[in-house]
């Protein structure tokens, strides 16, 4: 059953909160048409998301507070969706004015691969800016001797089930580095919870997860038992990351989790503020700016937006063109300086 929540934000309203592993109204403005007013009068935006307990609808709140706080007369809203392809579909058909979403999924959508084959490619999409990291996390024992990817190789891990990012994204890398799975000890392909057990138990050598940080889950089994964050960079995640856009390297803060206390090397997926054309650029603009010049209150706002910035803002994990809106907010500060 889908689950849709549209919440006002304005002043210090609720927006909910909650993080953990990655895994149909309209809406009018007072001129009778879909999206905002410009040219001065009150702008209603609307920003779609997921559910409230996960990353996506704190993220699109910390949106629509900074929105509301630099332009008093607007108002936004959140509402909560299924998943990316939901936001997509309903940004698509103008029931959105933005969406946030997972990087890989907007890549499909506007090539019209995977799920989207059958609607063939959407020209329609735009990008606005790249939010927070959703990383590959690399986790081994203390006494593995894993201390990057090539040294997976001989020992044993979890894959992670089928059909999960953790799995999509471990293949991945194992083929970056030319390891087959034959050239492991043990290959598992089981749950999170299921790897923090094994792991813990000594059964494995090495897991993964995808998820925004910090992870509640991860931060309890690096306290039950002695784990490590393995840096996961180098030529060979380069060169991944150059066939694939959707993906970025990331950053995992040290101090987050027991026992890593340095900054840790990562890659994964990016949560993408999304539009389309026909959304107008001076209210994409409004939106850019505001966040631009509220970072420090945006960033703030849920621990998982702490590394967005400027600079990874215009093109981590963006596989589409930038809104000219967007754009024009990036090149007024700098940030964009070619044609």
């Amino acid at each position: 059953m889908k689950f849709i929540i549209k919440a006002a934000l304005a002043g210090l309203m609720l927006v909910g909160a909650g993080f953990g592993p990655a895994l149909a109204d309209s809406h009018e403005s007072a001129t009778g048409e879909t999206g905002a007013a410009v040219g001065g009068a009150a702008r209603e935006i609307v920003i779609g998301a997921g559910a409230v307990s996960g990353v996506y609808f704190p993220a699109a709140g910390a949106i629509c507070r900074v929105v509301t706080a630099r332009n008093p007369g607007s108002r936004c809203f959140v509402e909560s969706n299924a998943n990316s392809s939901t936001n997509i579909e309903r940004l698509a058909g103008g029931l959105l004015d933005m969406a946030v979403v997972q990087s890989d999924w907007l890549m499909h959508a506007a090539r019209g691969t995977n799920l989207f084959h059958a609607n063939g490619p959407d020209e329609s999409l735009r990008a606005v800016m790249a939010l927070h990291a959703e990383p590959l996390t690399l986790i081994a024992r203390a006494g593995a001797d894993i201390a990057g990817p090539a040294d997976l190789e001989g020992k044993r891990i979890s894959i992670g089930p089928a059909f999960t990012y953790q799995r999509v994204l471990m293949e991945a890398l194992l083929r970056a580095y030319d390891i087959d799975t034959d050239d492991l000890a043990l290959v598992l392909e089981i749950t999170a919870m299921e790897q923090f057990s094994a792991l813990c138990l000594g059964e494995i050598d090495a897991a993964a997860i995808v998820t925004a940080h910090p992870s509640p889950i991860l931060a309890e089994a690096m306290q039950r038992c002695e784990l490590k964050l393995v840096p996961v960079a180098g030529e060979e995640v380069d060169e991944l990351l150059e066939r694939r856009p959707d993906l970025a390297s990331a950053t995992i803060p040290g101090g987050l989790y027991t026992g890593a206390l340095d900054d840790v090397p990562a890659f994964g997926l990016r949560a993408v503020l999304a539009t389309t054309v026909n959304v107008d650029d001076g209210l994409v603009r409004q939106v850019t700016e505001a966040i631009l010049d509220s970072m420090a209150e945006f960033t703030g706002q849920h621990p998982v937006l702490a590394g967005v910035g400027a600079r990874t803002m215009i093109s981590a994990g963006i596989s589409l063109p930038l809104h000219p809106g967007a754009e024009a907010a990036y090149r007024a500060r700098g940030l964009l300086t070619t044609e």
